[in-house]
């Protein structure tokens, strides 16, 4: 039997990415969109011409929310900004309760910290649902070895930011096995990460252009990225951090310069570690030696590609981790975690 979800918000880059995928999955039923801004021209013709029968819900009222309780669907992705994500949710337990809530896969950051006080503090604004933080887990599965565990027997998932995808994903075999002395981060982002404001902004003046941004440690993504590798390496993990827009529309590239307290690791047993830790992971690519990531090989797909260098004489590893930054990065991702929650096959409708 199809699972039935729902999609709250409807106008973003990455609600479109997101019916892209689940319109062509076996497994999966539309039943909802709910946009209070809905118009056949927030998502793109191509695809509203393949949206069929599902309704369209623009008003958010207690009818609305009584559709969308456990009795009705399986489960909602949450595609709505931060902040407007919590407050929905918020107003949906209000109507039906919290136990009858579907499953939940949440793609803003409203539920990624479980630090709330930092969270108040880098977002700007009042959590509305602390309690439930705690409920939600940190969905990226392939971070640590029980993670899939975890996704699967939860209703309710965070889906990760793109950067901290990449650097989690790129730092994850080591951070708990070697002792590290420092850590800088260099992240380069197509402009789609920006969301549809910045990419209107950027093509309207022809969008040659590559800059940093947000340079002063107070990116958004900083708490969410320390507070995940704490709790994989089982203490903090300083790092500095400089994201990058590029001239491309969609992918990432992220390059981690790892500076080892044991001058002499080499890239022979580093990359064993990786592929190791990663054996059981299909969306993770550990490059032949010698061959470094692309964005080319990773935009429209799940995968994440990732290789090493090291200079000789040097006590400094580069790793480096490529995806595409709105599917494994935002949508595809939530795709991989409704499957597991779901018991389906991990890869299915990624493939």
């Amino acid at each position: 039997m199809k699972k039935r979800v729902a999609l709250a918000g409807t106008s973003g880059i990455t609600a479109a990415e997101l019916l892209k995928l689940l319109i062509k999955h076996n497994s999966v039923d539309i039943k909802y969109l709910l946009s209070s801004s809905f118009t056949p021209h927030t998502i793109s013709e191509e695809i509203f011409e393949e949206v069929g029968d599902i309704k369209i819900l623009t008003t958010f009222d207690s009818k609305t929310y009584r559709l969308i309780s456990n009795e009705n669907i399986d489960l909602i992705f949450l595609c709505l900004p931060h902040k407007v994500s919590m407050d929905f949710l918020k107003a949906c337990i209000d109507v039906v309760g919290e136990k009858n809530l579907p499953r939940v896969i949440d793609l803003s950051a409203d539920f990624r910290i479980k630090n709330v006080k930092l969270y108040e503090e880098f977002y700007g604004c009042q959590h509305q649902l602390p309690h439930l933080v705690d409920l939600f887990v940190y969905g990226l599965p392939e971070c640590e070895p029980t993670r899939k565990e975890k996704i699967k027997r939860s209703n309710f998932v965070a889906n990760p930011g793109c950067y901290p995808t990449t650097v989690i994903l790129g730092l994850s075999p080591i951070v708990s096995q070697y002792e590290i002395d420092e850590i800088i981060i260099d992240a380069k982002s197509g402009y789609s990460g920006g969301g549809k404001k910045l990419v209107t902004e950027y093509e309207s003046y022809g969008g040659n252009n590559t800059y940093p941004y947000n340079v002063y440690g107070k990116h958004r993504h900083i708490p969410e990225i320390k507070e995940q590798l704490a709790e994989l390496a089982k203490k903090e993990i300083n790092f500095l951090f400089t994201p990058y827009v590029i001239p491309q529309y969609q992918g990432m590239l992220t390059t981690i310069y790892v500076k080892f307290m044991d001058n002499s690791l080499n890239l022979v047993d580093i990359r064993k570690q990786y592929i190791s830790f990663y054996k059981d992971c299909t969306f993770i690519r550990i490059l032949d030696e010698g061959k470094l990531p692309e964005t080319r090989n990773v935009i429209k797909t799940n995968y994440c590609d990732i290789s090493f260098a090291k200079e000789e004489g040097s006590c400094w590893i580069k790793i480096f981790v490529a995806i595409d930054n709105l599917i494994k990065g935002a949508v595809g991702q939530a795709v991989q975690n409704m499957n597991l929650m779901f018991g389906l096959n991990e890869t299915e409708g990624l493939l």
